[in-house]
C-alpha cells in the first residue's frame, strides 16, 4: 500500500497490500506536504519521512480490502514496530518518501 500525494488530496493506493508502505508525492504538492496531511488527518512530518496515522489507514481502507486485511495489517504494524518505524503509542507508521 502507498499513500498517494498530489495537490489539494491524499488517498491510499493498493490498500489490500500490506507488504510494503511509502508515500508518493507529486513534484507539484512537495510545498503543500504538511498542510495536505495535516488538513486530511493522514499524518505529519517527521525527520524527512511522514508519519501516517494508522486510524486514516483504517478508515481508507474500509470496504476495500479483502479477507485477512486485519491480520495482515497487524502483521505489518508488528514488523514496522520491530524496525523503529511505529510511534511509541502506536497511532502512527512511519513512511519513507518517495517523488513521482
Amino acid at each position: 500500500m502507498h499513500v498517494r500525494v498530489n495537490p489539494g488530496s491524499v488517498a491510499l493506493d493498493e490498500p489490500d497490500d500490506c507488504t510494503s508502505f511509502k508515500v508518493l508525492l507529486s513534484e507539484s504538492a512537495r510545498e503543500s506536504l504538511p498542510t495536505l496531511l495535516r488538513t486530511t488527518s493522514a499524518g505529519h512530518l517527521a525527520n524527512g519521512d511522514v508519519l501516517v496515522s494508522v486510524d486514516w489507514i483504517r478508515n481508507e481502507c474500509a470496504g476495500r480490502i479483502g479477507m485477512g486485511w486485519n491480520y495482515r495489517f497487524a502483521n505489518m504494524l508488528v514488523y514496522a514496530a520491530g524496525k523503529g518505524w511505529l510511534s511509541d503509542d502506536g497511532s502512527h507508521v512511519r513512511a519513507h518518501v518517495e517523488a513521482y
